[in-house]
Parts: structure tokens; sequence; C-alpha cells
């Protein structure tokens, strides 16, 4: 089960991703997909800080926070998920910027059509899970070379399953800090 964070300002457009996320009539199907959506990026961000999520669907201009500064944030908190960007406008240099500052997987031009959309999701998320693959057996054979731990192997999984999980803020007194 994969969860898609998608973010625009505009409720319309929320209401159109999320019918075309679910309408299985429109190929290629899309199965096993959570889509949750936020109008605001500020609460976008509050939900990946706090959830698992494999990919996040963003607008580029947003009055709160632009779509690339968004991304980037994302791929602090968890950067295993995959990112797209959409736009009506062809600003160049912000997109540019998105794509290397965030990470960026692939720009989606707006108006889209859902075919091309609902692909180009499926082949993100299949491009993420091989990336993650790649790594999980890289790792494996780090370890069976000894280059890292058993210990490092095991915070990596944890990472990867809780983004987060591994990242403690100490207090000065020794003792942990649960909030900012």
């Amino acid at each position: 089960m994969a969860t898609v964070v998608i973010v625009d300002d505009e409720p319309n457009v929320l209401n159109a991703l999320r019918r075309m996320f679910l309408n299985g009539a429109i190929p290629p199907a899309l199965s096993d997909l959570t889509v949750v959506t936020f109008s605001s990026p500020v609460q976008a961000l509050e939900y990946v800080a706090g959830h698992r999520v494999e990919l996040v669907l963003s607008d580029y201009r947003m009055p709160e926070v632009d779509g690339a500064a968004l991304l980037t944030r994302v791929r602090e908190l968890q950067p295993d998920a995959a990112r797209m960007i959409m736009s009506a406008y062809t600003d160049l240099d912000g997109i540019i910027r998105a794509i290397n500052q965030a990470g960026i997987f692939r720009f989606v031009s707006k108006p889209w059509s859902d075919p091309d959309l609902k692909a180009a999701i499926r082949d993100v998320l299949a491009h993420r899970d091989l990336l993650i693959e790649n790594r999980r057996l890289a790792d494996e054979l780090r370890w069976q070379r000894g280059v890292i731990t058993e210990q490092q192997l095991e915070l990596q999984r944890l990472e990867r399953e809780s983004p987060g999980i591994t990242r403690v803020r100490w207090a000065e007194d020794g003792g942990v800090l649960l909030q900012d």
C-alpha cells in the first residue's frame, strides 16, 4: 500500500486529482494507493513529518510555500519519498531549482492528461521501489564484506520504515527532547 500526498492550493484541482487516482476506468489502474490531499503546504509538511509516504505531488505556485521549497523539505524529512511537481506556468528557473534542490523525479504540466499522469505516477513509484531495493542489496553486500555493521543495517531499516525514528534530539541535561 503506497501513500500519495497531493498538495495544491486550489480545491478543484485537488478534487479532480483525487477522482482521477481513484477512477479505475482510466488506464493504467493504480491499485493499493492511499491518496491524502492538502490545500496547505504547511499542513502537508506536518503530515509528512509524522507519516510514511511514498510519493508527494505538489503544485509549483502556492501562496504559503512554493512547490520547490515544499519538496526540498519533504526530501529532508523522507529522502525515500518520490517527489513530483506540476505547474501551469513555465518558470524554467524555478523548475530547474526544484529539480536540483528537491530531487524531483518528474515535472507535469497543467492541464494534464489523466492517463499520462497515472502512467507517470506508476513509473515514478516503480523507479522509487527499484532505487530502494538497489540500496538494500548494496547495504547487504557491504555488511557481508564487513564494511558496515549489523547495527547500522538495522538503523537504516528502521529509518526506512519510520522516517525520523533514528534522529534523537538531546537536551543539555541528557534528556530526550520530544518536541521542537
